[in-house]
Parts: C-alpha cells; sequence; structure tokens
C-alpha cells in the first residue's frame, strides 16, 4: 500500500510539474490533485493559492464511491489567485475565460436523501459543470453543479450561481439571476425586465 501511494504521488508531482512547465502563467504554488486527469490549454494564467482537484473516490463512514473526475480548461485562460476547482465527474472550461480572485467552482454536492445517517455520509451527488468560451467570473462568485454558463456571459462578483445562465447575458447575486442581454441589433446590453 505505501509504495502504491508514494507511486501515486511520484506521478501526481511529475505530471503537476509538466503542466506548470507548459505554461509559464500557472504560479509555484497552484496545487493539482489527479493531475493526470487534468487538461490544460495554451497561454494559460492561473495565480497564487490556487487548487486544482480532481477525486478519484468518496469515502466517509460506510459510504464508498469511485469517480474519475476530469477538468478541461482550454486556451488563454486567466484566472487571478485562489482559484478553487473540485472535480468528481467533469468540469469544461472554454477558451477565453477570465475569472477574479477567490472563485469556487465545484461539480458535485453532498447527498440529502438519506437523513438516517450524517450528510457526509451520503452519497456525493454529481453534476457536470460547463463554461463555455469568453465567459467572465467575477470575484467571489460561486459556480455550483450542474451550471451551464453559455458563452461571453458575465457573472457578478458574490453571484452564487445554482440554474444555468445563456449566453451573452449578465447574472448577479444569490442566487444568481440574469439582469442584462446583449442585443445584437443594437450591438448593446440591455436591462431584462
Amino acid at each position: 500500500m505505501f509504495i502504491i501511494k508514494t507511486k501515486n504521488k511520484l506521478k501526481n508531482f511529475i505530471i503537476t510539474y509538466q503542466l506548470k512547465l507548459k505554461n509559464k502563467g500557472i504560479n509555484k504554488s497552484v496545487r493539482f490533485k489527479e493531475a493526470a486527469n487534468i487538461t490544460i490549454g495554451k497561454k494559460c494564467n492561473i495565480g497564487a493559492n490556487s487548487y486544482i482537484y480532481c477525486w478519484n473516490e468518496y469515502q466517509h463512514g460506510s459510504t464508498k464511491q469511485n469517480l474519475k473526475g476530469t477538468i478541461f480548461i482550454g486556451n488563454n485562460f486567466n484566472a487571478t489567485r485562489a482559484l478553487t476547482i473540485q472535480c468528481c465527474q467533469k468540469i469544461s472550461i472554454g477558451n477565453d475565460v477570465l475569472i477574479a480572485s477567490n472563485v469556487f467552482i465545484c461539480d458535485y454536492n453532498h447527498g440529502i436523501q438519506n437523513l438516517e445517517i450524517p450528510y457526509l455520509n451520503n452519497e456525493l451527488f454529481l453534476a457536470e459543470v460547463i463554461i463555455e468560451d469568453g465567459v467572465w467570473i467575477g470575484q467571489g462568485a460561486s459556480i455550483l453543479a450542474g451550471v451551464h454558463i453559455g458563452k461571453k456571459s458575465i457573472i457578478g462578483a458574490g453571484s452564487i450561481v445554482t440554474k444555468n445562465i445563456p449566453e451573452y447575458s449578465i447574472a448577479v447575486g444569490n442566487p444568481a439571476k440574469i439582469i442584462k442581454k446583449y442585443d445584437f441589433n443594437l450591438l448593446k446590453w440591455i436591462d431584462i425586465e
């Protein structure tokens, strides 16, 4: 068991080194878990104190789930600092995505089906997260399981996104609500009434 754990740690270290070597913009303090499950495009910047984690299993109490989290990040991705991505299934982030500080992205939640046991011991609820090309996510926002954010949308600072956001939309608040959409005829953002 010790040899297997050591081998896995060494593999993660080597792949993490390769990811950082490929993208000079990845801060040396960025932490990866299961780096073999993470794909990062070209010309990407990820700021200090960021965590990009994939999980291959969840075990607590008598609950054990085998998982295969995978993260794909496109080209020209920029995250200021303190980004946390936690993945148990699949998170896809497109090209030219801009993320401010202290953003949280997660594709799972603790289950709530069995009230006879603690929530921590319930099986995880898994739902893919998709963030399309050109999205801008403001400081302190949270993107939760099952969310699909459409192309060129903007998520306001501090917003909690629990539902899909269509392309070319601005969403703010907790829970995030669409307040503007881009009008291609008028070539400007218009208020949603």
